[in-house]
């Protein structure tokens, strides 16, 4: 009789586990198709189109990391000085998460040039941290071709004392223009599997 009613117990308790309403888990990882000039990205969901504006006001108001908000804002700057269309994304819980696409020229790379431009750029970017004084540590620099495009890639960390950001410089080539892609965050996401996915369209 014991031995029935445990099994009985235990029948009621995985019944009840069964009904009930399953816990949404990894929301904050849910995707955002983000469309610029006929290509789409994917970016978390947590990533708002923003304006010049309003990510400098952002910007301004982060307390304690004078240096961080000089570069981004120096990165703000660089993109308006292109003078070609751009739109900017930023993480709705952290500002310091950000995402620059904009139009660029069409490369005709091949495995030289995609190289040189790998390293023109690291060294680029290493002249600017030296005078944003701030540390930089190239992390990789890269490129891979697609049927349809042809990418170059430079990840890289920016630090000052005890605070860091990574960053990734996107260029993608393909027969419908160029496009590249900034990105600033401070979780070590560069996004390389939407932008492999966006080159392979």
């Amino acid at each position: 009789m014991k031995k029935f009613l445990l099994l009985l117990t235990s029948i009621l308790l995985v019944s009840c586990q069964m009904f009930e309403p399953k816990k949404e888990g990894f929301a904050k990882f849910s995707k955002n198709k983000i469309e610029f000039k006929n290509n789409t990205i994917v970016l978390t969901s947590d990533y708002v189109k923003s304006d010049p504006e309003n990510f400098k006001a952002k910007i301004e108001m982060i307390e304690g990391k004078p240096k961080f908000q000089n570069v981004a804002l120096a990165e703000l700057k660089k993109i308006q000085d292109k003078k070609v269309d751009f739109e900017i994304f930023v993480d709705e819980n952290n500002v310091e998460n950000y995402v620059f696409i904009y139009n660029c020229d069409y490369y005709k790379f091949d495995e030289h040039r995609a190289a040189r431009v790998v390293q023109a750029l690291s060294e680029q970017i290493k002249d600017e941290a030296n005078s944003q004084d701030v540390r930089y540590k190239r992390i990789h620099g890269r490129y891979f071709f697609t049927p349809t495009s042809k990418v170059v890639k430079l990840k890289y960390l920016k630090a000052y004392k005890k605070e860091k950001k990574f960053q990734t410089e996107y260029i993608v080539a393909s027969k419908t223009g160029g496009v590249g892609i900034s990105i600033s965050n401070l979780e070590d996401i560069d996004f390389e599997s939407s932008v492999k996915r966006l080159a392979s369209k």
